[in-house]
């Protein structure tokens, strides 16, 4: 018979302060991207898309643009895109977007 694979105190110590922020999270029903720090998105049709809480940009081109985020690496392809506008907390991409992908 196969053996469970225990793990360790370290991932487990790990894991749970992000599932207990989590639980707590839905139970209140508080809003996730303020509480766990994730991104939020929001697009105009297939031509602006806008991100709060972003890291950082770790590429970027008239064709693809990766974003640094708490949930990983998003990473945008399409034509002729720019950054409309950058603060510390948001980001404003135009351009024909055709693909959206995260990177985990």
């Amino acid at each position: 018979m196969g053996r469970k694979k225990r793990k360790n105190k370290k991932e487990e110590e790990s894991i749970q302060p992000i599932n207990l922020k989590k639980k707590v999270t839905d139970m209140l029903e508080l809003p996730k991207e303020v509480v766990l720090n994730l991104p939020m998105i929001s697009m105009v049709g297939n031509e602006e898309m806008h991100i709060e809480n972003y890291k950082g940009i770790l590429e970027y081109d008239s064709e693809r643009i990766k974003i640094y985020t708490n949930n990983g690496v998003l990473k945008l392809e399409g034509r002729g895109l720019f950054l409309k506008a950058m603060t510390t907390e948001e980001i404003a991409i135009k351009g024909t977007i055709l693909r959206i992908e995260f990177l985990i």
